[in-house]
């Protein structure tokens, strides 16, 4: 009896050593800002998700560095901006002098997993037990072989980086598909039939990765280690559709992002405080018991542990390389959202996998037509504007430009001083010259006759399409 007394007096003892946190972070592919149940999306079931988001908090305004898919998940996982990673630029692999939450874990004992869409190049694979790259539908089967195989003496890091909603979106993804009649048109894409079925495939593979999220968070109660997991749900970049990836506006950069962690976590909780996902590794870092030393981010733990605490006053975020050559910079507050255009000579460029959707198709029948609207022709607008101010209190879609409006000067000159300063502090310098010459896939360039370059240039045969 008195052995018993003695070991639980030292268990609870200040500074007893406590069971290592896992963390698993769940990262969808290409999904848009409110496209949750949870977040009020009317015709969207995820209730598997959703259950993150009732037993965690839901963040409101989390926003991700950049809008395109392997520059966003390095920013991730090193706490840095994509300039500062050495892989800013869409299929650049992560460069070895990276630290990352995997390496930073792994000196702690932690088992590293990623199940899913790898996308960060040789080097950073070092630092990881197992890494499955496997299609979307494959996603749980996988998540789970993986948890199943792990060492259970040892806390591990998950990263679930399924490669749900992607393009190409796979027919009967689910059981009972989505009719299009329901989807939600965002109104800076035209209302179109080819536009509607192609929202409901991406929604049909929003809730394939539902289902699959609910069969992973399963095998964690299976194990009994769901409350013992630090989960984060989230996306890489915006929604494959024109003027949402690669973008800047909040279709492109703001990602849902549900945090749970029982104990730590207040559950049914709400951040409505701005959060940047540069300090999302810092953040979980630190909850862990860690910390990140090379990253640009902060720890924000206070903003998990406390749903009232403030999150920054601005965050910052970049487009680069995408299948087009891209600089742009923005910097977001509460209310206002200052875009830079420093290629404004160009039009606003969809990635390639949008231009050859469906969607394209439709948008520029209804170009021909002359049924889109001004800020729907603005995909087409060339040369753009050097600079885009948008007022997001009366404006929250980003479709009135007010940088030229005498009552927005003085907020359009402090957002200028922050993101210059931010550029300085954090050393973005605009490259000379492009830096690439036309899409290339894997570094082998596509000639200018490819079928998606055609398109481009039916869309109004203007020349500086050619020059890139």
């Amino acid at each position: 009896m008195l052995l018993v007394l003695v070991l639980l007096l030292v268990a609870l003892a200040p500074g007893a050593a406590a069971q290592p946190t896992n963390i698993l972070i769940f990262i969808a592919d290409d999904q848009g800002e409110g496209d949750l149940s949870i977040y009020g999306h009317p015709s969207l079931s995820t209730p598997n998700i959703d259950r993150l988001g009732r037993e965690g908090m839901r963040f409101d305004t989390a926003f991700l560095t950049i809008s395109s898919c392997s520059p966003s998940r390095s920013s991730i996982l090193t706490g840095r901006y994509p300039h500062s990673t050495g892989a800013e630029d869409l299929h650049m692999p992560l460069p070895a002098d990276q630290q990352t939450i995997a390496q930073r874990l792994r000196n702690e004992n932690y088992y590293n997993m990623a199940v899913g869409k790898w996308h960060l190049g040789d080097a950073e694979k070092k630092h990881w037990d197992v890494v499955v790259d496997c299609p979307g539908r494959a996603t749980a089967d996988q998540a789970v072989k993986a948890l199943s195989e792990r060492p259970q003496d040892r806390p591990f890091f998950f990263w679930v980086a399924s490669k749900d909603p992607h393009r190409p979106f796979d027919e009967n993804a689910i059981a009972k598909p989505h009719d299009p009649a329901d989807v939600v048109v965002p109104p800076y894409l035209p209302d179109h039939p080819l536009v509607r079925r192609d929202l409901a495939l991406y929604y049909d593979e929003v809730t394939r990765f539902d289902s699959h999220v609910g069969e992973i968070v399963a095998e964690l109660e299976r194990q009994e280690v769901l409350d013992k997991t630090l989960i984060v749900y989230m996306s890489d970049n915006g929604m494959p559709f024109p003027r949402a990836k690669t973008t800047l506006y909040d279709a492109g950069i703001r990602t849902p992002m549900l945090v749970r962690l029982p104990g730590t976590v207040p559950a049914g909780s709400v951040q409505k405080g701005l959060f940047s996902v540069v300090d999302l590794a810092p953040t979980l870092l630190d909850v862990a018991g860690y910390e990140l030393d090379s990253a640009q981010g902060i720890s924000r733990a206070d903003m998990l542990r406390d749903a009232e605490a403030p999150g920054p006053d601005a965050i910052y975020a970049e487009a680069n390389w995408h299948d087009f050559e891209q600089f742009t910079r923005a910097v977001r507050t509460e209310r206002f959202l200052l875009i830079r255009n420093y290629y404004w000579q160009k039009p606003l460029w969809n990635s390639v996998d949008s231009i050859n959707s469906i969607t394209w198709k439709g948008y520029l029948q209804m170009q021909r037509l002359g049924r889109l609207t001004e800020a729907q022709e603005f995909l087409f607008l060339e040369p753009r504007p050097y600079e885009e101010l948008y007022d997001l209190q009366v404006d929250p879609v980003s479709l009135r430009n007010v940088a030229g409006t005498v009552d927005y000067q003085v907020e359009l000159n402090r957002l200028r001083a922050l993101l210059d300063n931010w550029r300085v502090e954090t050393g973005d310098i605009m490259p000379a010259q492009p830096r690439r010459d036309g899409w290339t896939r894997d570094g082998v360039p596509l000639p200018h006759n490819q079928p998606w370059y055609r398109r481009y240039i039916q869309a109004g045969g203007r020349s500086s399409f050619e020059r890139f």
